[in-house]
């Protein structure tokens, strides 16, 4: 439907008359311009049709009121005959066409035609605006910047683009664009970029550096293509993003990589990560010196038959154990193995190790960080060959008598091998300071050491030992003085554990013994129910582990 608003000052009435034919058209009359300005913001036309009599001085002044009130829409001028005056002034005035010699029988049938022309041609203008309106919005609340250039002139930019370099859209309309690079060799080495390279979509590809009005850069990550790739002289649209924080941070990154490679590269521990299959993906460099090798003869190899013999000198099945420690890394949180050398040579070696999952909880690689303990390595022929360096070392401050630490070590050696019952052994023994540690443990059951005489309580014994095998079986620590005397069997240890500082994966009972040994001079052993492992504890952390099925 087209609404057309009439003011006809001619007084003949044909023009809605004529207009009967178009069916879409309706007509609102007016005679003069008194309420002109009402009834158009009353309603809203399509079209205004001017209609005055010859030598009307007033049409002229009606079509001003008009397009003050409404620049926009179409308005055609009418009259009788050739008015030349009229149809300037008419066009001056704002009128979109002038007509004469409407009283012809042609012009009758051209009316409607040209009135539908009009206002078809005005709703696609304003059809054009709403859609250019609507994406300028787009384009000036995008985070990206767009500009388009022709003969390296800037014709468009969006609104963060004066916003990021610090000019305003005047300043950088029709403006060169190397006017935003530092200097003529960045600028040429951008734009080679941006020609010669491009990704699968065509955009030629490059980063680089802006200079902002106040002269300070900004770095960004550029994306380039013709506006129409048959006629590249139409110009190029290049689009923008602001990298400045991830070029700040990547060069942070590197930077922290190179001190983090020259920390492992110092290290004197083994830091080593491997795949699942036991395939090494990386290892520091004073590790593969350690084992005779660079990282990069031993990067992509497996573990079994370079670092890990398939067995041990005792024959142990080592490779079943690599298979059993990817398979439930968990239970090997602190591990001690068997290794070795190039040359052949066995060495034995300290591992905690911690597994690294996807999102999935599958295993995609070990971390493990590895000491050389070969010279400290604990076994059963220590016993008879005299006190050994760790030892002294080990109860260094305490009240304990070395050959009683060694006859309570090797009895737990015993446990932890042999299990009671055929079933494996988990227990405790404190030794040393035996009155804090009182203090510090209640007893879980009756204390079945009370009251018997020393010389029955000495560990040192033989008869005593296979009691303290059995009594093992229950639940709590056994408590023995510095100089061997078994004080207590099934206590309890009563104190906070929040300071210990033991491995993760590890349980209560080695977190209470951690947390002891911390408050007190005395000394833990810990054998682990899962079997094969003995602990030592001293100053409120794990002084060494003993797997003893090596």
């Amino acid at each position: 439907m087209i609404r057309a608003f009439l003011v006809d000052r001619s007084g003949r009435g044909d023009i809605p008359r004529w207009c009967e034919g178009g069916g879409d058209l309706t007509f609102s009359l007016l005679s003069g311009p008194a309420g002109l300005p009402d009834a158009l913001a009353g309603q809203d036309y399509d079209i205004i049709l001017l209609y005055p009599h010859p030598g009307d001085a007033a049409a002229v002044e009606i079509l001003r009121q008009i397009r003050t009130q409404d620049p926009l829409i179409p308005c055609i001028v009418l009259s009788d005959a050739l008015d030349s005056d009229l149809g300037s002034a008419a066009l001056a005035a704002g009128a979109d066409t002038y007509y004469w010699d409407i009283t012809k029988e042609t012009f009758k049938k051209i009316l409607v035609p040209v009135i539908r022309n009009l206002v078809q041609h005005r709703r696609d203008e304003d059809q054009v605006f709403q859609d250019n309106l609507f994406m300028r919005t787009i384009h000036d609340a995008s985070p990206v910047a767009v500009c388009v250039i022709k003969d390296h002139k800037i014709l468009w930019v969006n609104a963060i683009v004066p916003r990021k370099l610090g000019y305003t859209q005047e300043e950088l309309i029709g403006s060169d664009l190397v006017r935003l690079f530092p200097n003529q060799a960045e600028h040429h080495r951008v734009d080679s970029g941006l020609l010669q390279t491009s990704n699968k979509e065509g955009w030629g590809v490059a980063e680089g550096l802006l200079k902002r009005k106040d002269g300070t850069l900004l770095h960004c990550h550029l994306l380039s293509r013709p506006i129409d790739p048959v006629d590249q002289g139409k110009g190029q649209i290049i689009i923008g993003q602001d990298i400045t924080d991830y070029v700040r941070i990547r060069d942070l990154l590197r930077k922290s990589e190179v001190r983090y490679q020259d920390l492992l590269d110092s290290a004197s521990s083994i830091v080593l990560r491997v795949d699942p299959e036991g395939t090494i993906r990386f290892i520091n460099n004073s590790g593969a010196a350690f084992f005779g090798y660079t990282p990069e003869e031993l990067i992509g190899k497996n573990l079994i038959g370079t670092i890990v013999p398939r067995k041990s000198a005792t024959g142990r099945d080592l490779e079943g154990m690599i298979r059993d420690v990817m398979h439930a890394p968990e239970d090997y949180e602190v591990n001690v193995n068997e290794n070795m050398k190039r040359s052949g040579e066995r060495v034995w070696v300290a591992w905690t190790n911690r597994a690294i999952r996807n999102d999935r909880g599958k295993l995609t690689e070990m971390v493990s960080i590895g000491h050389d303990i070969t010279d400290r390595k604990i076994n059963q022929d220590d016993r008879g060959k005299g006190s050994t360096p760790w030892i002294s070392a080990f109860l260094e401050g305490t009240d304990i008598r070395e050959e009683v630490f060694e006859e309570v070590y090797t009895l737990s050696l015993e446990l932890s091998r042999e299990g009671r019952e055929g079933k494996q052994i988990g227990t405790t023994f404190l030794i040393g300071s035996a009155p804090e540690v009182l203090a510090r443990s209640t007893q879980l059951i009756l204390n079945p050491f009370e009251g018997h005489p020393l010389s029955v309580r000495n560990v040192a014994t033989s008869e005593i030992r296979e009691t303290v095998k059995e009594l093992s079986q229950i639940d709590g620590a056994f408590v023995i003085s510095g100089d061997g005397i078994i004080e207590a069997a099934g206590r309890y240890i009563t104190i906070d554990t929040s300071q210990a500082s033991i491995p993760k994966g590890l349980g209560t009972r080695h977190a209470s013994v951690a947390g002891l040994t911390l408050e007190t001079p005395a000394v833990g052993i810990v054998l682990s129910q899962s079997g094969g492992k003995v602990s030592l504890f001293k100053d409120g952390r794990i002084f060494r582990v003993i797997a003893v099925k090596d």
